[in-house]
């Protein structure tokens, strides 16, 4: 282990001969009563169906995205929050993605008004923390208060926002009422299921998050061990885990942040297992690969073209309805992903998520786009085929790419012929990763492609707050869009809110911030001799805490298999 955790920090040299790209980690059944879509189920696309080992003493498995030390804080995505959940429990499982869970830290989640403001939560009697002391109310009610009074991190919007909670109240040493300030019908399936609960008596002394440094105690099948962050993670199964003991003992998690080196090493057998979707001509070459076994699982990511609303001609929504009818995201799949995925055309959100209109489309249509440009008075005035603004400036855009992205580069090479051909100039220009990153939060771009998880185009609760962080950007204010928002927070049932969730959709795919590219098909790849018993979960793919679980374990919390 530590031999090969000095050999990341160098990179390993690349014998396997094999020609490998550089790419970032790109790429349910319905509940009662609401209708939506369907996530496939996973596929294993190796040649033949290995039956290798169902446990493990220990496994090495590689990540690309910093952990820090495996707390809320220090996890600030969902690129990796697989991790999170080795340590940590949800009050229900697996994931706000398939609009269905299972009781977990929870025996029962409970709306108790009629207008889906209050909801009770019955806990599980007899977990305790890895420390070894007991898991109560307390230190549910103690989350839910810390998320919403302290610092913001990927999942407080669910006690701050979406939905924002006024009343959070112990009833007894194993029940918790919640009370929130607008309806929230979907708690049970949304928050309940992605928030993790961390302990009170780890927490409320820690007023700066993001500085604290302890390792984290949680309920999870996995104590964390030892850490360097950056460089490499050691957990061990939690033998008392509630659910049951895992059935790898020791997990080693090591950062391996180009995609080059990780796979290589997968190839040479130096880990065990790769936690990233596999370039798309790489599943190509590895199908026949003896070693390896390749499945095919929904983690519900998106590659996007970002608009960025805070910029002019862009605060034009009607500019924004030609760029999208501008772009024919069909090509882009089969060139860019070599047809690996589903195109950008069913809109965003997700197609596969079950909170997604079901027919949901963007059309493609560039002379309608050309009849809108020139009805808005972006027109071609001094004849050198591309358009100028109104007032007679170049109308001549910027389309940012990190320069460790060659299939966006790629995507927007082809971006720019489908922009030029409805008389829009664009170039791409390439930038450092960390300067892409940095994007989210400086503006500094016209446009953008990038990646999004499952917690961006899958969450239905996101959808809010994206629309939240557009509103502060917008230049002129969205009465319209702002109508269907409102609306959205005063419906008190499911169905209603589902109904207008579909609203939104419908408006975003016409008058968009953000335009879908491609849904990937997520491949992911380990050697089977080592481990052999990795099952899908919709949204985690197959590294996730419940694949080292007993078959018995699992619950609902993992996807059908099809094997070959």
């Amino acid at each position: 282990m530590r031999q090969l955790i000095r050999r990341m920090g160098k990179a390993l040299v690349l014998t396997s001969g094999i020609a490998l790209i550089s790419t970032t980690a790109s790429g349910q059944s319905p509940g009662a009563g609401v209708s939506g879509a369907s996530v496939p189920p996973a596929k294993f696309l190796s040649a033949t169906d290995n039956q290798g080992p169902k446990s493990a003493e220990e496994l090495t498995l590689a990540m690309w995205s910093g952990a820090g030390n495996v707390t809320t804080y220090t996890i600030g995505n969902s690129w990796n929050d697989w991790v999170l959940w080795l340590v940590f429990d949800k009050l229900r499982e697996p994931s706000p993605y398939v609009g269905k869970a299972e009781d977990w830290l929870a025996t029962s989640v409970t709306q108790i008004s009629d207008d889906a403001r209050v909801w009770e939560i019955k806990l599980r009697d007899g977990v305790k923390w890895h420390d070894g002391t007991d898991f109560t109310a307390e230190d549910v009610a103690f989350t839910f208060e810390y998320y919403r009074e302290g610092p913001a991190n990927r999942w407080t919007h669910h006690a701050s926002a979406v939905p924002r909670m006024v009343g959070i109240e112990v009833i007894d040493r194993l029940t918790v009422r919640l009370t929130s300030e607008m309806p929230m019908p979907n708690f049970d399936r949304v928050t309940a299921a992605d928030l993790p609960i961390i302990q009170k008596a780890q927490w409320q002394g820690v007023e700066d998050p993001r500085s604290f440094t302890d390792l984290g105690i949680g309920t999870g099948p996995y104590r964390i061990v030892d850490y360097k962050a950056d460089q490499f993670y050691k957990f061990e199964a939690n033998e008392d885990y509630w659910r049951g003991a895992p059935v790898v003992k020791r997990l080693n998690l090591v950062m391996i942040k180009d995609p080059q080196t990780m796979f290589t090493a997968l190839k040479t057998g130096e880990i065990d297992g790769a936690a990233r979707p596999v370039p798309p001509e790489l599943v190509l070459q590895w199908k026949n690969d003896d070693d390896l076994e390749l499945v095919s699982s929904p983690t519900l990511w998106g590659a996007w073209l970002d608009i960025n609303v805070s910029r002019k001609p862009f605060d034009d929504r009607e500019l924004r309805n030609a760029v999208t009818l501008a772009v024919n995201p069909e090509p882009l799949l089969e060139r860019v992903m070599l047809g690996q995925g589903k195109s950008g055309k069913h809109g965003w959100p997700h197609v596969d998520s079950f909170w997604t209109k079901p027919d949901l489309s963007a059309p493609h249509d560039p002379e309608k786009a050309k009849a809108i440009l020139d009805e808005r008075g972006y027109v071609d005035t001094d004849g050198d085929g591309f358009r100028e603004t109104p007032d007679g400036k170049p109308m001549s855009w910027s389309l940012k790419v990190a320069s460790n992205q060659p299939l966006f580069l790629r995507a927007g090479e082809m971006l720019v012929e489908q922009f030029a051909a409805v008389g829009i100039k664009t170039r791409v220009e390439t930038i450092d990763p960390g300067s892409m990153s940095a994007l989210w939060r400086t503006r500094e771009f016209d446009l953008r492609i990038a990646d999004i998880t499952p917690h961006g185009i899958a969450d239905q609760d996101m959808l809010i707050i994206l629309y939240r962080g557009d509103k502060n950007r917008e230049m002129i204010f969205d009465e319209e869009k702002a109508e269907i928002v409102e609306r959205w927070h005063e419906a008190d049932t499911r169905e209603k809110r589902l109904q207008v969730s579909y609203e939104l959709q419908e408006y975003q795919t016409r008058y968009p911030t953000r335009v879908m590219l491609w849904y990937p098909e997520t491949v992911f790849a380990y050697r089977w001799q080592s481990y052999d018993n990795y099952a899908p979960s919709a949204g985690y793919g197959v590294f996730h805490k419940y694949s080292f679980l007993p078959d018995t374990l699992r619950g609902d919390t993992v996807d059908p298999l099809l094997t070959n």
